[in-house]
């Protein structure tokens, strides 16, 4: 078991061992779920959508001087 203080700005220091073991790194972000007097913490996994990403591959087309004259004022 860890144990961590809780600051008076509402800060926790989670253990080493513990963001070892989650793989948890600078920036993550983690959710938190209160259940009676149990606090439950997630890592937020980044959703990545195959489609959002591929998108800008379609769009090439675009990029033309010509598209950018016709479009510019939108």
């Amino acid at each position: 078991m860890h144990i961590s203080k809780i600051t008076t700005k509402g800060q926790v220091t989670i253990p080493a061992d513990v963001r070892h073991r989650a793989q948890l790194q600078v920036g993550d972000l983690l959710s938190f779920e209160v259940d009676g007097d149990r606090i439950i913490t997630r890592k937020i996994k980044p959703q990545t959508d195959e489609y959002l990403d591929a998108l800008p591959a379609t769009m090439q087309e675009w990029l033309s001087d010509e598209d950018e004259e016709a479009w510019h004022d939108l």
